[in-house]
């Protein structure tokens, strides 16, 4: 049975309404004034909440701000019971999250519709959620399959060929091997950091004494800075793509382990969607407001469209182009420069050129 809480200070009109709910078919529940009526929907999480707005202690509008703020409530239907239901008291109960006002005195049949409509609504709320949800993680499973078992695949496979024919191969040979199982292994070490880190960052709390860690600090940004992190993206994704690279040096607001992922994150994209014969263009210029970082690419298409869905774990294209990696780089760098107060902008420019602009903080 769908349970209902119903918040009214008339014990007349509660009780009445209270039977005939129940007669209806409802588990309810009754409270006298708002904070009792928050207590009740904390314990009992009802399916939806029915509230006076004019009542002692706590108002109507009050209850509807505690119970929107608590996570567990946030979501459940809460439809006003009034005798007043003005222009000003609609906008504000609406401003809040009420979902729907009746005025007093109405119909059994009116309440009923009310409820069974506000119910229905948040099924298929709940349906749609949980749809997306096995979507996100059908996709999550497929892609940590991919993810994890290509570097496993090549430091078994060449591993296997060290041990099986040891001593066939030339010294060269040897080390060439050793080498990409050595790639292999920072890519799989990657992808498991890159997973921790973003859960991390979404899940972190300002209050949490780790919290200053991700938004704290100062470092500084140089052209030799930026060459280190396109060495090891281009020796981690066994690739060499030209770069221009014209940066200025200067002092961030940002700690060195941050602006280092940061990045890594973001030479690592250019590289990865570049084409074999384009270079990538970086430029770095202090602003009298901030650091100014742009990163051009030629390569892999990148839609407008696509630029608006970026999210962890989804890829474009996938069917068409190879892809490294989660799709967590954008993700990662948004939530540190989100904690930083800096930004970071997407644009497609045509159909095989993206630039991305960052704009870091710099001391005041």
């Amino acid at each position: 049975m769908q349970k209902l809480l119903l918040i009214e200070d008339e014990t007349l009109i509660r009780e009445n309404l209270a039977e005939l709910l129940t007669l209806n078919g409802f588990t309810v529940y009754t409270a006298s004034n708002g904070n009792e009526g928050i207590k009740q929907a904390t314990q009992q999480q009802p399916d939806l909440i029915l509230c006076d707005i004019m009542m002692s202690e706590m108002d109507g509008f009050q209850t509807l701000e505690v119970i929107r703020a608590n996570p567990l409530l946030s979501n459940t239907p809460f439809l006003f019971l009034t005798a007043k239901a003005d222009m000003t008291d609609t906008r504000k109960g609406m401003a809040l999250g009420a979902d729907d006002y009746l005025t007093k005195p109405f119909t059994m049949d009116t309440l009923l519709t009310a409820i069974r409509t506000r119910l229905q609504r948040e099924a298929q709320r709940k349906a749609h959620t949980h749809t997306l949800l096995q979507e996100q993680l059908r996709a999550m499973t497929n892609l940590s399959t991919h993810e994890y078992n290509t570097p496993l695949t090549g430091i078994l496979g060449f591993t296997s060929l060290l041990i099986d024919y040891y001593g066939e191969f030339s010294r060269a040979e040897n080390l060439s091997m050793l080498d990409m199982i050595k790639v292999n292994c920072l890519r799989l070490k990657r992808s498991l950091d890159n997973n921790r880190l973003i859960t991390r960052l979404q899940t972190i709390d300002p209050a949490d004494t780790a919290y200053s860690f991700f938004s704290t600090g100062r470092s500084e940004i140089t052209a030799d800075v930026f060459n280190k992190h396109l060495l090891s993206a281009g020796y981690r994704q066994n690739r060499q793509i030209p770069c221009q690279l014209n940066v200025e040096s200067a002092q961030l607001v940002i700690s060195d382990e941050n602006l280092a992922i940061i990045l890594e994150e973001l030479t690592d994209n250019a590289i990865k969607f570049s084409a074999d014969d384009q270079s990538i263009h970086i430029t770095g210029r202090l602003k009298p407001d901030y650091y100014e970082l742009t990163f051009l690419n030629h390569g892999q298409p990148f839609h407008q469209d696509d630029i608006k869905q970026t999210a962890p774990y989804r890829q474009f294209d996938r069917s068409r182009y190879e892809q490294q990696g989660f799709g967590l780089g954008i993700a990662i760098t948004n939530k540190l420069l989100e904690f930083n107060k800096g930004s970071l902008h997407i644009e497609s420019l045509d159909l095989s050129t993206t630039q991305v602009v960052v704009q870091l903080p710099i001391p005041a």
